[in-house]
């Protein structure tokens, strides 16, 4: 649907969100008001229905829902933060997730020093180590990922990340985790450094991750690393279907 992905550039122009994480092939269906959209994208894994509202009038907001509950069954939601309180009860999430953007313009640094390596795709630590993540979403044998990094100190994987593609472009780096006994000693940074190397060989225009807002220590990371954080939202699925809810 590449023009409703016209359409949402159009009304918000500087929205990283939209124009980093949102491909015209993923949009099922688009409402625009001004510069308040929303779009619906139908999971290629689950094949959930998820609506995305973006702006900060949440009358307006819940009228773009509302619009795109018309169409067809949601079962979850995204909303900027400030507003998601604000939504009637049948588009809030009981166990929502709360969660931040951040992006990191390659073009403005140069290539880092990093211990990381990158690893083979089907290396058997990766999976071992991602057990003690609870935010990581990409696994090894997902046909996204461009490449996986890690630190590896003897024969033990003790830090691992992936850059996963995106339609539009940009780099998507992913399942950033550190095993347990070597966290707070730097290695996350190594391994994204590695990663952002070869997005930088890459000449991608961006790179973006999210993260739990609630993670200090990921904040803390990000930030040294010279990302910025864009935007924090909130995600969830919904009791029942917001069609059902609007009845």
């Amino acid at each position: 649907m590449a023009t409703g992905s016209k359409l949402l550039v159009s009304a918000r122009p500087h929205d990283p969100f939209i124009r980093w994480r949102v491909a015209g092939s993923d949009l099922a269906a688009v409402e625009v008001d001004g510069d308040h959209v929303g779009w619906l994208r139908i999971s290629k894994e689950t094949s959930e229905v998820w609506a995305t509202s973006l702006g900060t009038d949440s009358g307006r907001v819940t009228a773009i829902l509302a619009a795109l509950a018309a169409s067809m069954p949601i079962d979850g939601i995204t909303v900027e933060d400030s507003v998601f309180s604000k939504l009637p009860p049948g588009f809030i999430s009981p166990e929502s997730g709360h969660w931040c953007l951040w992006t990191l313009d390659p073009a403005k640094f140069g290539a880092r020093k990093s211990t990381a390596i990158i690893l083979a795709p089907d290396d058997k630590r990766i999976a071992e180590l991602l057990v003690h993540s609870n935010s990581a979403h990409v696994f090894p044998g997902d046909d996204n990922i461009v490449r996986w990094c890690g630190v590896v100190r003897g024969e033990k994987l003790l830090s691992v990340g992936a850059q996963v593609h995106s339609a539009t472009g940009a780099a998507h780096l992913v399942s950033i985790c550190t095993h347990p006994s070597a966290r707070s000693a730097g290695l996350a940074r190594e391994v994204c450094n590695a990663l952002i190397n070869e997005v930088i060989a890459d000449e991608a225009p961006m790179i973006f991750l999210e993260m739990f807002a609630g993670n200090e220590p990921g904040r803390r990371v990000y930030s040294a690393l010279g990302f910025d954080e864009v935007g924090v939202y909130r995600s969830g699925r919904l009791i029942t279907t917001a069609a059902q809810a609007l009845r």
